[in-house]
This record gives C-alpha cells, sequence and structure tokens, in this order.
C-alpha cells in the first residue's frame, strides 16, 4: 500500500495555494464560451476572473463540460503506476455528471490496479462546501486515517455541509434551466431575489425569497447558523465579481461568529459561468445535516 493522493476536481474552488500546500490532484471541467473551450483550472497558471467576468457579464453565450471517463483516467493512472492509492471527493452528482464519469474511469482502472486502494465519495456539495470537504479529507490523511476511513467519514459530513446563495441576476439561472421564463421576467421586474440552497441530494432549491439585494445578504448571515466550530471553524463567503457585496456578508458573520474565520474568496469559473456575476454563497460545516429534501 502506497501513501494517499486525494484527487479532487476544479468545482472545490481552492485557491492554487491551496492546492500545492495540500498536495492534491485537480480534474478540471470546462467552460464554453462562443464554441471555445477552457479549462477552469490548469496547474500553475492563475484565473484571470477580471476578462472571465467581462464576457459572462455581457451574457455572452455560454455553457459548460462535465469532465470525461478518459480525463479522469489521464490523471488518476499516474498515480496508481507509482503505487500510490486514490481518494476522489467529487462535485455534486446532482449538480453534474462528473462524479459519474470518474466511477467509470476509477472502476477500470481498480481492474487494472487490484493491489491499490480506490476510494470515491459523492461530496453532494459545490464551491466552498466542496473545499470544506477536500479540506476535512486532508486533515484525516495527515492524522494517518487510510482512504476507506476518511471516505465514511466525509459521506457523513458531506450531509452536514450547508449552503446558503442569492444571485444578482435571474437570467443566468433562466439560461441553465432553472427558472421558468415567466419567473424570471416577473423576478427582475419586482427586485426579488432567490435565496437557496443545496438539498439532501446535492441539488439547486430554493429555501426563500428577498425583495432586493441587501436583503437577500442578510439571509443567507441569517440562515447560518449551527456552525460546527469544533470539527472546522471556518465559514466560506464566496462571491462572483462581487467583492463588495462578499465583504459585507463576512463582516455580519464575523460579528454573529466570532470564533470562526470567515474566508472571502472568488467563485470558481464553471459554476460561475451558471449562475452569472453578482452571486454570493456562504458555505460551512454544520452541527445539524442538512434538513431541505
Amino acid at each position: 500500500m502506497g501513501k494517499l493522493q486525494i484527487v479532487t476536481d476544479s468545482c472545490c474552488n481552492l485557491s492554487h495555494e491551496a492546492i500545492d500546500a495540500l498536495g492534491l490532484e485537480i480534474l478540471s471541467l470546462a467552460y464554453v464560451v462562443n464554441g471555445v473551450e477552457h479549462l477552469g483550472y490548469v496547474k500553475g497558471q492563475k484565473f484571470d476572473f477580471e476578462a472571465f467576468h467581462k464576457v459572462i457579464g455581457s451574457k455572452t453565450p455560454a455553457s459548460t463540460q462535465q469532465a470525461t471517463p478518459q480525463q479522469a483516467r489521464e490523471l488518476c493512472e499516474p498515480i496508481l503506476q507509482r503505487g500510490d492509492d486514490i481518494l476522489y471527493v467529487g462535485f455534486s452528482s446532482g449538480l453534474s455528471g462528473t462524479y459519474d464519469a470518474v466511477c467509470v474511469a476509477l472502476k477500470g482502472l481498480k481492474e487494472e490496479y487490484p493491489d491499490c486502494e480506490i476510494n470515491h465519495v459523492d461530496g453532494l456539495s459545490a464551491t466552498g462546501g466542496q473545499g470544506v470537504l477536500v479540506e476535512l479529507a486532508c486533515k484525516l490523511r495527515d492524522e494517518g486515517k487510510n482512504g476507506q476511513e476518511i471516505a465514511e467519514y466525509i459521506k457523513k459530513a458531506a450531509q452536514h455541509i450547508h449552503h446558503h446563495f442569492t444571485v444578482d441576476d435571474l437570467f443566468y439561472l433562466k439560461r441553465g434551466g432553472r427558472l421558468t421564463a415567466i419567473k424570471a421576467i416577473m423576478g427582475t421586474a419586482l427586485n426579488v431575489k432567490p435565496v437557496m440552497t443545496v438539498s439532501k441530494k446535492g441539488k439547486l432549491v430554493p429555501t426563500g425569497k428577498a425583495k432586493g439585494r441587501k436583503k437577500s445578504l442578510e439571509a443567507l448571515v441569517e440562515n447560518t447558523t449551527d456552525v460546527d466550530v469544533a470539527a472546522y471553524n471556518k465559514i466560506w463567503a464566496v462571491h462572483a465579481n462581487a467583492l463588495e457585496d462578499a465583504n459585507y456578508c463576512a463582516e455580519l458573520l464575523r460579528a454573529k461568529h466570532p470564533n470562526c474565520e470567515v474566508y472571502v474568496t472568488d467563485l470558481e469559473a464553471v459554476i460561475s459561468t451558471h449562475t452569472g456575476p453578482g452571486v454570493i454563497a456562504i458555505c460551512y460545516l454544520g452541527i445539524n445535516p442538512r434538513a431541505v429534501e
């Protein structure tokens, strides 16, 4: 049995510095603008968020692509060839087919490398929520836990990952099929901002609405409760080209949860393509599990 290599995908929203420090391998999803494919993560290459948001914010036709089994195989096989084990912590299967694609690749690799231990967990999470799970997995790895032990823990922890988020422009959710045209038009006309979460099955679901941007941000903070400070004392405030609003939420969160670190960061490109500029997401590990089906 070799050392344990933790693998995740670019939707985990970890910075290049964190990825390097944690020794992760990253499988990148992609976004497509005007027919040109771009990877959401390229090792050693800083992402140009300013240029990205300039394009996405203009509502240029854009879509995303999940990772394929072949891409997963190309990333993972060299790990097994050197005799190391793999634990994959994946982007929610309720939001992407990437997890299933990786499982196909890992199943084939397991048959070819039977002496290596391969585990995989559907994080049922996205962005900062997935990042929490990956950081927890790395902590357990550093404590000497094996891949199976960590996988069992992360599977349970996934149901305690909470996401509270809002968007500024309903156009992007409508384009991605998340809203009907009528609801999108009404919401924009009335300046109604949806407040959403990620369900037990890892899907986006609305939990409420707020009249106006500021009220929606305050609703996110109000919904951030029962943070499991003992297990993971960091709250993520993730934003897409909305740093001022993210800092406003961070200020409220620090006052509400003085024992927590509040980490403000940019939303990675693939998810941002679906949500558009202006999204704010609060992610954390909670004491209680998700309640929304």
